[in-house]
């Protein structure tokens, strides 16, 4: 089956969206409306880095390759600065857990962990006007694929 980039994102989304995530999920390009009161979220990039240098395997002719693409999801989980880092880390797994080994007709996923927790204001871009100071963060990453035909 041939996945589009887009069709992989969605098949994220699609999984993400359950009950064991307690915390919103906003993903990038997404219009973002955060309380005045720090409250627990997360932000999440699909980060498709292509197929590589060449066909996984070669087909019947003219289109008939299959180009597999490497791509991460990193979610941004952050939570009150004061609530503790575990707090972070357990939203963090959260996300992680529903996409380990996980595959389906569009995606495999593989590796997915979390990553060290850090201040919010480390993730700061300079020159950024921003109240990410008032917030913890753990990453959650995970690592998958999708194939196209063509």
């Amino acid at each position: 089956m041939s996945t589009t980039a887009k069709q992989a994102r969605n098949a994220v989304k699609a999984r993400l969206a359950h009950a064991s995530i307690t915390i919103p999920l906003y993903w990038s390009n997404e219009h973002i409306e955060l309380p005045d009161e720090p409250t627990a979220f997360a932000f999440v990039v699909f980060d498709n880095d292509g197929p590589g240098r060449g066909p996984a395997s070669f087909g019947d002719g003219i289109n008939g390759n299959r180009w597999r693409n490497y791509a991460r999801v990193e979610a941004f989980v952050f939570v009150p600065r004061g609530s503790s880092a575990d707090l972070a880390d357990d939203h963090a797994e959260s996300i992680a857990a529903r996409l380990r080994s996980f595959r389906d007709n569009d995606i495999s996923c593989f590796g997915a962990a979390v990553r060290e927790t850090v201040p919010g204001h480390d993730l700061k871009p300079p020159g950024l006007d921003s109240e990410v100071g008032n917030y913890w963060c753990a990453i959650a990453e995970v690592d998958l694929f999708f194939d196209q035909i063509g």
